[in-house]
C-alpha cells in the first residue's frame, strides 16, 4: 500500500503548473476525506512570484472525474466550501498587492490567479448542483447551507473580478505603456466574457432546480425555498444589477487593454 502523500507535499505540487494545480484538486477529493479535502484548500497558496508554464490565454481548464463523483451531505459540503473559501480569500489579497505593486513581471501571477478563482467557482457550482439534485426536501439548515454556498460562490467571483478588472488594471494603465499591457493581456477579456455567460447559465440551472425543491420547517407545511441572494429576499431585479455590475467591470477589462 503506498505512503499517503502529505497535505504540504500536495500544496507544493498544486503550487508548480495549472495542469498540477487541476490534478492535484482532483486527487484530493479522490480520497474522500472531506477533513483532508478542507486542509488541502486551506493551506494551498500559488506564491506571487510564481509565474506560468502554461498558456494563459487557452481555455480555463475543467475540475471534474473524482471532483464531482464524490458527493456529500450538507453539513460536509459545507466544510469542503469552507476551505475552499480560505484559499479564494487569501489569494484575492495577492491581487490586492498586485494592485499595489503594479508591474509587467506580476501579470502572469495575476492571470494565474484569477483562472484558479474561475476554475475553482465552477467546482464549487457544480457540486453544490449536484448536492441540489441529492434530495428533493430540505430542512430549513439544510437550505441556508445551500444559500451560503451559492451566495460564497458568486460573490467570491465577484470580488476577484472587481479586482482584476478594476483596481489591478487602473494600476496597471497607469504605470505602464498601454501598448505594452495589451500585448501583455492579449484577448485574457474573451475568457472573462466567458466565465460570466457560464456563471449565468449556472445560476439558471440552480434556479430551476429551486423551484423543483421544498423546505420542511419543523411544524409546518412545506414551502418553496424562498429566493435569498446574500443574506436579502433578492427577486429579478437585484439579480440584474449584480449581472450588469459584472458585465460592467468585463468591459472595462476590454477598454483598458483593447
Amino acid at each position: 500500500m503506498s505512503k499517503q502523500a502529505t497535505i504540504a507535499s500536495l500544496v507544493r505540487t498544486a503550487a508548480k503548473t495549472e495542469a498540477e494545480f487541476m490534478s492535484t484538486v482532483e486527487g484530493i477529493f479522490e480520497e474522500d476525506d472531506v477533513e483532508r479535502i478542507w486542509e488541502f484548500f486551506d493551506r494551498l497558496n500559488i506564491p506571487r512570484s510564481q509565474g506560468a508554464e502554461d498558456d494563459l490565454m487557452c481555455a480555463v481548464p475543467e475540475v471534474g472525474g473524482p471532483a464531482l463523483a464524490k458527493r456529500y451531505d450538507y453539513g460536509d459540503e459545507s466544510r469542503v466550501s469552507s476551505g475552499i473559501q480560505r484559499f479564494l480569500d487569501r489569494h484575492e489579497r495577492k491581487i490586492k498587492w498586485h494592485a499595489t505593486h503594479p508591474s509587467l513581471d506580476g501579470v502572469d501571477n495575476v492571470l494565474l490567479l484569477f483562472r484558479s478563482a474561475m476554475a475553482i467557482t465552477n467546482l464549487r457550482l457544480a457540486r453544490l448542483k449536484l448536492l441540489l439534485q441529492s434530495k428533493d426536501e430540505l430542512s430549513p439548515e439544510e437550505w441556508s447551507s445551500a444559500r451560503k454556498l451559492m451566495n460564497n460562490s458568486f460573490l467570491s467571483f465577484r470580488n476577484f473580478l472587481n479586482l482584476v478588472a478594476g483596481e489591478w488594471v487602473d494600476a496597471m494603465s497607469s504605470t505602464v505603456p498601454r501598448d505594452e499591457l495589451a500585448a501583455k493581456l492579449g484577448r485574457f477579456y474573451e475568457l472573462v466574457d466567458q466565465q460570466i455567460q457560464r456563471l449565468e447559465k449556472q445560476k439558471e440551472e440552480l434556479e430551476g432546480r429551486r423551484r423543483e425543491m421544498a423546505v420542511l420547517p419543523d411544524g409546518y407545511p412545506p414551502v418553496k425555498p424562498p429566493v435569498y441572494f446574500h443574506g436579502d429576499l433578492l427577486g429579478k431585479g437585484p439579480w440584474k444589477l449584480f449581472w450588469q455590475s459584472l458585465n460592467d467591470r468585463a468591459h472595462h477589462f476590454r477598454e483598458a487593454v483593447g
